[in-house]
């Protein structure tokens, strides 16, 4: 694996190194579904999936009350797609969050974020992710709703942060964008683009210009976000100032390092399957009922996210 320039790990924010205990005793990634309003081109779902039907796999009742009868405290980590789509979604933060720990990634687009924020418990919302997918925020609400819902969390009290993909088209007037989203109260992270995308390969295809730009803006938006990640116990798991020190040149390879997942992390799907971490290692259900945690931590044999590699890697 490559080793980071100073440049580049002067992006990290820094945390308490205090020993910590997490409330938690295991994370899941969970991919409610793949359906978003948004058809941002760099996505890794494509056009079908991004417009299929909502399918879920069970009353959000029974889907929270699986993770009480697994006697953990789970992290839950709820993405798309668009989760705010998801039917019931407000109520099954609800219901989770009465025990257990949410973080959420979203396009911060929704009209339900309101009442979101007025009846979710914030000390039990681990983190807010809001992506600003600049080129369909132009083409949906603009940038207005984007950062009056921000801004809505930020008030409410939860911890929230905003990133942008740096789709290479960006990089001309991005510094402009950058500003005019801070003059309105929103800071944003860059966040590596990672898969093919125009006949290239990112962040590989990146050229030194781009990165040393990408760098820059991340070290102002690390400055804004010092106190607020400093203040933390951990490091947020989906941690876009990861990017420029780990991600911004090539994408890790974390297959055959000792892993947590299957005990520490797992990945929930749609169709509420649980898996270690890729799709050959299922491990139980949501939707039906049954759980088969792992003892210890094995040998990593998928390619998945790398945010979540890099946190149960165990070297």
């Amino acid at each position: 694996m490559r080793t980071p320039t100073p440049a580049e790990r002067a992006t990290f924010v820094p945390w308490s190194e205090v020993s910590y205990e997490p409330p938690y005793d295991i994370e899941a990634d969970w991919v409610l579904m793949s359906t978003c309003a948004y058809r941002c081109a760099y996505c890794f779902w494509d056009v079908d999936a991004l417009g299929a039907k909502i399918s879920t796999p069970a009353t959000v009742d029974r889907l929270a009350s699986f993770f009480e009868g697994t006697g953990l405290v789970w992290l839950l980590h709820l993405t798309g797609g668009e989760p705010f789509m998801y039917p019931g979604f407000l109520r099954l933060c609800q219901s989770l969050t009465r025990r257990h720990y949410i973080s959420i990634n979203t396009n911060a687009d929704s009209p339900r974020i309101r009442a979101f924020t007025e009846t979710v418990d914030p000390e039990h919302v681990d983190f807010v992710h809001c992506g600003v997918h600049e080129e369909q925020r132009a083409l949906k609400s603009g940038r207005g709703r984007f950062i009056e819902n921000v801004m809505l969390f930020k008030n409410a009290g939860f911890p929230v942060f905003a990133s942008v993909v740096m789709d290479p088209r960006l990089f001309p007037t991005f510094g402009e964008m950058w500003q005019e989203y801070a003059d309105r109260g929103v800071t944003l992270i860059p966040k590596a683009l990672r898969g093919p995308y125009e006949g290239r390969t990112y962040p590989r295809d990146y050229t030194d210009d781009q990165r040393r730009l990408f760098l820059a803006y991340a070290r102002r938006a690390a400055d804004h976000y010092a106190t607020q990640f400093a203040a933390r116990k951990e490091p947020p798991s989906v941690n876009p100032f990861m990017d420029g020190p780990l991600f911004l040149h090539d994408r890790p390879d974390y297959r055959g390092v000792m892993c947590g997942a299957g005990h520490r992390f797992v990945r929930i799907m749609p169709d509420a399957a649980i898996y270690r971490c890729g799709p050959a290692d299922l491990i139980g259900n949501v939707a039906e009922g049954w759980f088969e945690r792992r003892e210890d931590p094995s040998v990593c044999v998928d390619k998945e996210c790398p945010y979540f590699c890099e946190k149960y890697k165990i070297t």
